[in-house]
């Protein structure tokens, strides 16, 4: 080979490389400036949260971000990595990191003890996290979420509260054991900053109206008639509401819920195309959900265990829309002595679907009203199914009016199988010890034949 040959094909290998790399620079700038990374886990595990990046775009307020941690350890580096995609989206937050040891005296400030602790301040208030697993020796795998669900709190100026109408059976809130408990529903709620509080209305007399929100869940005795005269002055006042009414219950807050464009029907909702998905004829799961913002880019199947369908009543000065159907393979069983006996049939007086079971109602300028045909959705049982603990605090982020927290919230790692059958198993093994070596290795002897024989 003449020496100019060389220079030739030197110069044009440079001049490649050079390119190359000139490629990835860029592409490196701009997922840097983007935040962009190939998260290809099934939770999106190492992305931002959709309810994570609408808060962000929503923050007006100034946080600091007080980070206590070592100066080398994996700890740091997660956790670097993860608050990195939120100074990003928002250059209000600013990130501090300390190492306690070096610095004890803004530790003891704070009152921080121990490595992986954040501190959140804003304004003339703050809040401590504690970030440290000790099992991996990194962060928390729900880390996301607690510093998402802090940021929510600091930059919330006026707090709501949610009151759980009680004294007739209900759910208890207090529960975090009882599979029919509500207490996976509080800890959600006051994670979502709203203080939550359980209501006697016999003994209060009345619905304290400015920033609350009433929930009535499944009362299992009907209500006083006081009673409802209480919650029809309160929702007449411009209140709001949550009402989840079981099949065969609750008839008196069904004839209430008529005059605020409700028509919840007396049958129970039988759908056999759930048990492909993992439901049951009683169990519907839903995955059709009519255009609206709480179920605005909402993709995730709901459980609705166990209810009864809900329709709508066109009404002047009142806008009434369903937000969750079943299939069409549904229907509304109205023969509870046949549903007793444990069989049930589609007969001809029986309403096909899709049905309603989920429902919204906008009364005049203030009031807004939510009915569910169930309970048991948001009970600690199901309350991690899927998509059902986001389509309800949606739901409440809707009546609200933090539509900004309208998302889809951080989820946490799961444990993943992967099985393979014995012939999946025999094509893997040919392809990456067999068939891939052998096509390298005929390869290698194909250039080095032709390079010979040049």
């Amino acid at each position: 080979m003449s020496k100019k040959r060389f220079l030739l094909y030197g110069a044009n290998a440079l001049i490649f490389v050079l390119i190359i790399l000139g490629i990835l620079v860029a592409l490196n700038y701009w997922a840097f400036k983007n935040d962009s990374r190939f998260d290809l886990t099934r939770e999106r595990l190492y992305s931002l949260s959709d309810q994570t990046i609408k808060v962000l775009k929503g923050l007006d307020t100034e946080i600091e971000v007080l980070a206590f941690f070592k100066e080398v350890g994996p700890d740091r580096k997660e956790f670097q990595d993860l608050i990195n995609g939120y100074s990003r989206r928002n250059r209000k937050i600013e990130v501090r990191f300390i190492d306690p040891d070096k610095e004890p005296g803004i530790a003891k400030k704070y009152d921080v003890n121990e490595y992986g602790t954040v501190v959140l301040i804003s304004k003339n208030q703050n809040l401590k996290v504690k970030l440290a697993d000790p099992i991996s020796g990194g962060i928390v795998d729900n880390a996301e979420e607690e510093i998402t669900n802090a940021i929510i709190k600091l930059s919330k100026d006026i707090k709501e509260t949610v009151y759980f109408l009680s004294g007739h059976g209900e759910r208890d809130i207090q529960s975090d054991s009882e599979p029919e408990g509500f207490g996976r529903l509080k800890h959600a709620l006051e994670d979502e900053s709203y203080d939550v509080k359980e209501l006697v209305l016999l003994k209060e007399l009345s619905i304290p109206k400015e920033n609350s929100v009433l929930i009535v869940a499944g009362p299992k005795k009907p209500l006083d008639q006081k009673e409802i005269e209480i919650i029809k002055k309160y929702l007449d006042s411009g209140g709001k509401a949550i009402f989840m009414i079981e099949p065969r219950s609750g008839e008196d807050l069904v004839l209430l819920l008529r005059g605020y464009g409700f028509d919840i029907k007396n049958d129970i909702i039988i759908d056999p195309s759930s048990k492909l998905a993992g439901g049951g004829d009683v169990a519907p799961i839903v995955a059709e959900y009519p255009p609206h913002e709480i179920t605005s880019e909402f993709k995730f199947a709901t459980l609705f265990p166990y209810s009864r369908s809900v329709g709508i009543i066109k009404s002047n000065g009142i806008r009434t829309t369903i937000i969750a159907k079943t299939s069409q393979y549904s229907w509304g069983e109205t023969n509870f002595a046949l549903f007793d006996q444990g069989t049930a049939q589609r007969d001809p007086g029986d309403e096909p679907g899709p049905l309603g079971i989920a429902a919204v109602s906008e009364v005049g300028e203030k009031a807004k009203i939510a009915v569910f045909g169930n309970v048991s959705f948001v009970s600690n049982r199901f309350f991690n199914f899927s998509g059902n603990s986001d389509f309800f605090l949606n739901t409440l982020n809707w009546l609200t009016g933090d539509e900004h927290l309208i998302s889809i919230r951080p989820k946490v790692a799961k444990e993943s199988n992967l099985v393979l059958t014995g012939k999946q198993m025999r094509i893997t093994f040919s392809v990456t010890v067999v068939i891939l070596p052998a096509i390298v290795l005929l390869s290698g002897i194909a250039i080095w034949w032709r390079r010979r024989n040049m």
